[in-house]
């Protein structure tokens, strides 16, 4: 923004308007195979809601019957269901009514390979024809929404398991044929992301694969090269996605099992091995997440638990599926992702907050040296301390509390032309913290360079400020019952420029008028990687414009020694407000993602009460307190004092014009 355009915006304020792109979900909707679906198969009887399998069908009934749900993940929430109560949403199977959850257990991407023994169907290992793969449920859920797809959902997949399990089966292990048919699976899938996201959707997750214990290395190289070709066939295609690495999240788990409650071997196989228990006489080795009933009394006719707290002591409840703990712990490092770009953007928020601060200690100290002084030369200090609160616009985002600190040096000069110019250091601290935990501290030095000008009614000031940040962060991310903690730390600046001028009625010792200025910033918060686990991300830099116009009333009193003064004013951003985070996986080569800063609002009061107090024919001293109201997602107030000492005329007692 240069000069002219900021001239003209601020000419403009009490007329200008601007849309803020907030983030904020409204659903979550989910893509996929078991690993996502959170009850398909429920009634399980007929059409396109029934395996094909007669037995299955009747085994997931009687589990129904017994209290069970049909998860593929067994009794208990899936993934996708917590995830979207961080944020206070459902997420149905998409066979109830109202369901937003088209995942379906044991589909594949798009078609199962030809010849595929034992069961034959269109998208599915299950041979009932009328269940689609993952690519026919996006086109399914765009059908149903005219071919426009909510811009306020989280978009959930997973996919692509079931394709390589298929191929090992088809073709065996080490085939160039599987090969090509995984490629050409990847190639469909891609093409249907590509499809949703042109049709509007903007925040999609796709997940790596979880091989379960029982995977072997054959199938975990296929997985591989599925997930491969899907990621790179999606970058290709200008796909925005959120890459998530649940690979290495459920690897850091198995490493170290007990430290997220899973007392029961991970790596374990074969009976006893699972959560779920087969049902008796069924001649199987474990039972099925799917057919298993919240009870630990055994059954004929469907799957039973271990123990009462299987679905938190065990990591999965059959050779493949996750147990409520593992879909927990996959749920929070979804939501991580979601979040922590969020919570960095805080940083260069708070840079534009604390500025904003400064440039106030500053021109309160313009204006005390304007009115007790004729001419000569002024040295003052001041301190601050104030309380800052920021929180995102959308409902299940974290924030960030702080109280920062600050104290300013500065030396002017004042000429009997009502001319002044001067100059401050102003070193600043604050510490705040995330409301999921940790937090962040930006210490700050900033020269800043002053100027103004006063005569009996008029008066303006132009201060220009150069602020030099450094951050270290310390982002801590709940999984499961452990708290991971990931440190990072960078460096960043903040330009600002500020100007105001008022006009001046005097009524006996009462001053007031009022008051209109622009505060112009930029700060830069340069890129950073964290270190300290698998929730680590990398984070690119960051820039963040304000323009704020301000326009007010000020009022004064002077009373002996003592000049209380209040201002109440209406402050308006005119920056667009949308500006996006970039992260990045740190535990695999993946694309990045960007989402959206946190976005506060743009108008809010600042009200100012204060005094100065004439000490000595030297000495003075400043006091006030400063809030801002009203503005959305933003709670700031503070003190601060000052003490001046000046070398010069004193200026003459103002003579009532009444």
């Amino acid at each position: 923004m240069n000069l002219k355009q900021a001239c003209l915006a601020g000419s403009a304020l009490l007329c200008a308007t601007q849309l803020a792109a907030a983030q904020n979900f409204n659903q979550v909707i989910g893509f996929g195979d078991s690993t996502v679906d959170t009850g398909w198969y429920n009634g399980a009887s007929s059409g396109p809601h029934s395996t094909g399998v007669a037995s299955v069908d009747a085994s997931i009934a009687a589990s129904l019957a017994a209290g069970g749900n049909a998860h593929p993940t067994g009794p208990g929430l899936g993934n996708a269901q917590i995830l979207a109560g961080f944020f206070g949403l459902p997420v149905n199977s998409a066979s109830t009514p109202g369901g937003t959850n088209f995942a379906i257990g044991n589909a594949v991407d798009y078609l199962v390979p030809p010849g595929y023994v034992p069961h034959t169907s269109t998208g599915n290992q299950y041979p009932n024809p009328l269940l689609p793969g993952t690519a026919t449920q996006i086109g399914n859920y765009l059908a149903s929404v005219n071919g426009r797809a909510d811009p306020n959902a989280i978009y959930l997949l997973t996919s692509g398991a079931n394709d390589s399990a298929a191929a090992l089966s088809t073709f065996g292990p080490n085939s160039s044929a599987a090969i090509a048919y995984l490629l050409g699976e990847a190639q469909a899938l891609s093409t249907s992301v590509a499809g949703l996201q042109a049709a509007g959707a903007r925040t999609i997750i796709i997940s790596n694969y979880y091989p379960g214990p029982s995977d072997n290395p054959a199938i975990s190289a296929y997985e591989k090269t599925i997930q491969s070709a899907t990621w790179s066939g999606l970058a290709a295609a200008g796909v925005r996605f959120i890459p998530a690495d649940t690979v290495s999240a459920f690897a850091a788990v198995e490493r170290d099992p007990a430290a997220f409650g899973i007392t029961h071997d991970p790596h374990a196989t074969g009976p006893g091995a699972y959560a779920c228990l087969p049902a008796i006489g069924s001649g199987l080795t474990s039972g099925y997440g799917v057919t298993c009933a919240p009870s630990t009394t055994p059954s004929t006719t469907h799957g039973y638990l271990q123990s009462a707290d299987a679905t938190q002591t065990y990591l999965f409840m059959d050779g493949a599926h996750l147990t409520e703990a593992g879909q927990q712990i996959e749920a929070d490092y979804f939501y991580n992702l979601l979040v922590a770009p969020s919570e960095i953007s805080y940083l260069a928020e708070t840079a534009i907050q604390t500025t904003f601060q400064t440039i106030t200690g500053i021109q309160q100290q313009i204006d005390l040296a304007q009115r007790l002084r004729q001419s000569g030369w002024n040295v003052w200090v001041n301190g601050g301390l104030s309380y800052l609160k920021l929180d995102n616009s959308s409902a299940g985002f974290p924030g960030d509390p702080g109280f920062p600190l600050s104290g300013s040096l500065g030396v002017d000069y004042k000429w009997r032309n009502g001319w002044l110019a001067g100059a401050a250091l102003t070193a600043g601290y604050v510490n705040p913290t995330f409301s999921l935990g940790g937090g962040y501290k930006q210490d700050s030095v900033a020269l800043s360079l002053y100027t103004a000008y006063r005569n009996a009614n008029w008066w303006g000031d132009l201060t220009g400020t150069a602020a030099w940040l450094g951050y270290d962060t310390n982002r801590t991310v709940p999984i499961g019952i452990t708290t991971q903690v990931n440190t990072g730390s960078t460096n960043g600046d903040d330009l600002s420029l500020a100007w105001e001028f008022g006009y001046d009625f005097h009524a006996g010792a009462a001053t007031l008028g009022p008051v209109a200025g622009l505060i112009l910033q930029q700060a830069r918060i340069g890129g950073f990687t964290e270190s300290g686990s698998f929730t680590s991300l990398a984070f690119g830099s960051q820039v963040r414009n304000s323009e704020v116009g301000v326009l007010g009333y000020q009022a004064r009193l002077d009373w002996e020694r003592w000049h209380p003064f209040m201002q109440m004013a209406w402050d308006h951003e005119f920056d667009p407000l949308d500006r996006m985070v970039t992260a990045s996986l740190t535990t695999i080569a993946a694309p990045s993602y960007s989402l959206p800063a946190v976005v506060l609002g743009r108008d809010w009061a600042t009200a100012t009460v204060g005094t100065q107090l004439t000490l000595t024919s030297a000495w003075s001293g400043l006091a006030s307190c400063t809030a801002q109201l009203g503005q959305d997602h933003a709670t700031v107030f503070g003190g601060l004092i000052g003490l001046n000492y000046a070398l010069g005329e004193i200026a003459a007692p103002r003579v009532s014009r009444n």
